[in-house]
């Protein structure tokens, strides 16, 4: 801005010291022409000629150029520091990608089925079971039942049914011994039926001990005395004297016990 100030300065000298040699050139010309205007005239008659103007404008006031301040000093730029080159790691194999599955149409969720009230089964009781000898030979098996507890009602049905099965197995005695196929079936079937429903009972009352222990006792004399009549049937389909005789003495001897014990269970329950 200093710079600019003072070229201004300078110019406007210039142009005032310019102005001041045109005008001296002026004066110097317009005396000449007088000269050669007298001489002139000394020979013609002089005609009225009009003077130039010799007013010249003073020339204006110069101001003195101001003080163009020293220019400060410019603070040497520091070295800025080279970047030190840091290694790039080189780029790592991208794997290819895989085929990606197209997604299944997964089925819509199906609401869950209103649980109903089922009852709780009871927890059924331990069953034991009692291993039970022919009195004949009792080194044999009669079988092996089932101990349950006791219950009066399946106690006297229990009886019901070997009482009739004992009247079953005298009614077709007859017809054994003459080897009737008929009567034969009729008694094994029976026969089988009361050791195949034979159950019996735990922790019974006092006043059904004597029933119980004549039921216990019916159902092993009558299939221990009876079985030779059986046995007969099975193997050879008729039934010898003896055996005959041995089977009605025994059905007999049991439905004489069993059935007062059955009367008397009837009339507890």
């Amino acid at each position: 801005m200093f710079r600019t100030t003072w070229f201004k300065l300078f110019l406007i000298v210039v142009m005032a010291l310019t102005l001041a040699a045109c005008g001296n050139k002026e004066e110097a010309a317009n005396d000449n022409a007088s000269d050669e205007v007298a001489q002139a005239t000394a020979t013609e008659p002089p005609t009225d000629t009009p003077e130039p103007p010799t007013d010249t404008p003073e020339p204006t006031d110069t101001p003195e150029p101001t003080d163009t301040p020293e220019p400060t000093e410019t603070s040497t730029p520091t070295r800025t520091p080279s970047p030190t080159p840091t290694d790039t790691p080189e780029p790592t194999d991208t794997p290819t990608p895989t085929n990606t599955p197209a997604p299944t149409n997964t089925p819509r969720p199906t609401s869950p089925p209103v649980p109903t009230n089922t009852p709780t089964p009871e927890p059924q009781p331990t069953v034991e079971y009692i291993t039970v000898y022919y009195r004949s030979n009792p080194s044999e098996v009669l079988g092996v039942f089932p101990v349950r507890p006791f219950d009066a009602n399946a106690l006297y049905n229990n009886m019901l049914n070997m009482r009739g099965s004992l009247y079953a197995m005298r009614n077709a005695l007859d017809g054994t011994q003459s080897g009737d196929p008929n009567a034969c079936a009729t008694y094994i079937a029976n026969y089988e039926n009361i050791k195949n429903n034979g159950v019996f009972y735990d922790d019974v009352p006092g006043d059904w001990a004597e029933i119980d222990a004549i039921y216990f006792i019916s159902f092993i004399f009558s299939l221990d005395r009876t079985r030779p009549a059986y046995l007969s049937c099975v193997n050879s389909g008729q039934v010898d004297n003896f055996n005959y005789g041995l089977a009605l003495q025994t059905i007999d001897q049991t439905l004489g016990i069993l059935n007062p014990a059955i009367d008397a269970a009837a009339t507890k329950l």
